[in-house]
């Protein structure tokens, strides 16, 4: 019996044959992992957002920007701040185009 194509399976379908669909996708996905990745190591921290700002020396309504999706000003000075704010350390890699690009 064949397995029955999903809606994933066709998007991935879509974004392999799409280079260019399929590079605007990685970016988007990448500032949606990354305003989640912030949200989650704070919260780990049981801090507010106004409690990282302070650690961080920026206002709470900038701390809420960079957990929005459709935040574009990261910085790697930035995102470092955060990382040792939350007891983290930051990592920044560059990985192959097929590796995680939904080549599946």
């Amino acid at each position: 019996m064949a397995k029955r194509k999903t809606l994933m399976d066709e998007i991935h379908e879509e974004l392999r044959g799409n280079r260019a669909l399929n590079a605007v996708y990685q970016r988007e996905l990448t500032q949606l992992q990354l305003a989640n990745q912030i949200a989650r190591v704070r919260e780990e921290r049981k801090l507010s957002q106004a409690q990282l700002a302070k650690r961080i020396g920026t206002q709470q309504s900038a701390v809420a920007r960079m957990e929005r999706s459709t935040y574009q000003g990261y910085t790697v000075a930035t995102l470092a701040k955060i990382a040792a704010a939350v007891g983290k350390h930051l990592e920044v890699r560059f990985v192959p185009t097929g590796r995680g690009a939904h080549a599946s």
